[in-house]
């Protein structure tokens, strides 16, 4: 996050008053965290610009998610106090998010799969010594992907993901 891009939308929270300013920041955590609706442009309508409302939303959010201390330096003590006030207050939540976050970031995650032996019917050679051949149909996130594997594949697919899970179970004790 940068400094002089982000300080000016978090600097339109000093125009709440000091009350108001903590509930607005406590719903922006809400809706950060737990999916929740958030904060209401009518709640703000009266001291921001919608244009303002957009910008101080997403600068807290961003805030939130990759806080820095030096951005707080343009908000008056009282503000400053309001925001350190929630990120403590909520800060098991902001936490929960992060890592949610950062998970979000990593490899696609297998969510079902689908596995058939068939015999080669065809006429080529692997059809002619009548070996067996394995379909795995592997579900992803957003897409399906289709792998034909012989037995030998097969065989070290599994003694592959034996030893992942090993390494898994080594590692969560």
């Amino acid at each position: 996050m940068e400094v002089a891009s982000s300080a000016p939308s978090l600097s339109l929270l000093s125009k709440f008053p000091v009350d108001r300013a903590e509930k607005y920041l406590d719903t922006v955590v809400s809706s950060l965290c737990t999916g929740q609706r958030g904060p209401s442009f009518q709640q703000c309508s009266q001291v921001w610009s919608l244009t303002e409302f957009w910008h101080s939303n997403d600068a807290w959010r961003a805030f939130l998610l990759d806080p820095d201390e030096r951005l707080l330096d343009v908000l008056p003590a009282t503000h400053q106090a309001v925001v350190r006030k929630v990120t403590e207050n909520r800060q098991e939540d902001i936490v929960r998010q992060r890592l949610h976050k950062t998970d979000n970031i990593g490899a696609r995650i297998l969510t079902d799969l689908d596995w058939r032996v068939k015999l080669v019917l065809g006429s080529d050679t692997v059809a002619n010594l009548g070996v067996p051949l394995a379909n795995l149909s592997l579900c992803m996130d957003d897409e399906v992907v289709d792998v034909e594997m012989s037995i030998t594949e097969v065989e070290r697919l599994i003694s592959s993901l034996e030893a992942a899970h090993k390494a898994l179970t080594q590692f969560s004790v």
